[in-house]
């Protein structure tokens, strides 16, 4: 089958992420600092026809990186490519690694292109067959921007969470459902990142149905207004209470966290809670209804 291409460019034009540190290029002096990119997912909420998918193959074929002033710089994947991750054993925290340890030159990288070849999901009632994830033949752009600045040694770890709840698109669920990977990417620094965590009382949980949590940021383009970032999916745990988090959230940022508990029917959400930029400091974690059960 011939294998499709997707090419992410991940475009720096402000400070989603700045990554900063003592030291400087001065003068055409050079030196080197080590950089590490992990990939994962959170625990995501698949759309309609992706309830029952346990594996989602995803080959990639190179990662590389724009020097500004340098041009592209090719990064050693952590096994031979092209090399595949099933990225749903990667979740809730979790992570893999897709890029090796490796030095870069000092000077401020601008983008980051992630070339994708193929991708394939199996199902949990039929665990021997693969079926194909369309992967479309443009180049997307992501919409979140950072600026990655190497000066100093310390190694800088990257995270990548392709963001499955907003990636993956069924199309005629019900009928002959075809699949299509349109990769939604958050990164941050993972000794920067911060954490969204709660816990939800047995007796909040509707028997047969899990809890959804969908997480919302302000819409830049229209104020006062939020679209949604990511959304998770709670099953009831053994124990009570059920404990979840979501991991890898970039700090100093509002969010809009919502919990529905019987989202089959248009009833609402029964747990709502913003968190300020203010309080969403570098690697915090941020209880929910103050630690209490929901």
């Amino acid at each position: 089958m011939k294998l499709h291409r997707l090419i992410i460019f991940l475009t720096i034009a402000s400070s989603f992420l700045m990554i900063t540190a003592c030291g400087s290029n001065i003068g055409g002096s050079s030196g080197y600092g080590e950089v590490v990119v992990h990939m994962t997912d959170a625990k995501p909420l698949l759309p309609e026809g992706l309830e029952n998918v346990t594996n989602l193959w995803i080959t990639f074929a190179g990662v590389s990186v724009y020097k500004m002033g340098g041009g592209w710089i090719s990064l050693p994947l952590a096994k031979d490519p092209p090399y595949t991750i099933d990225l749903l054993q990667f979740i809730e925290g979790n992570t893999n690694e897709i890029v090796q340890h490796v030095l870069l030159e000092y000077g401020k990288y601008t983008q980051m292109r992630l070339i994708i070849e193929s991708a394939k999901i199996r199902f949990q009632d039929d665990p021997t067959t693969d079926s194909p994830v369309i992967i479309p033949p443009e180049y997307l752009m992501t919409d979140k921007t950072f600026i990655l600045d190497v000066n100093k040694s310390e190694a800088i770890d990257i995270i990548i969470d392709i963001d499955l709840s907003q990636s993956l698109v069924v199309n005629d669920p019900f009928g002959t459902p075809s699949y299509k990977l349109n990769p939604a990417l958050h990164i941050v620094r993972a000794s920067e990142a911060a954490t969204i965590h709660g816990e939800i009382d047995k007796g909040s949980f509707i028997v047969g149905h899990d809890a959804r949590v969908t997480v919302s940021v302000p819409n830049s383009d229209f104020p006062g207004v939020y679209k949604e970032y990511t959304k998770i999916k709670v099953p009831e745990s053994n124990t009570d209470p059920t404990e979840f988090s979501i991991y890898w959230l970039d700090p100093n940022q509002v969010y809009s966290v919502e919990i529905d508990f019987d989202p089959d029917l248009d009833n609402g959400v029964e747990f709502s809670e913003n968190v300020s930029a203010d309080d969403f400091k570098p690697g915090k974690v941020w209880n929910l209804n103050m630690g209490i059960p929901i």
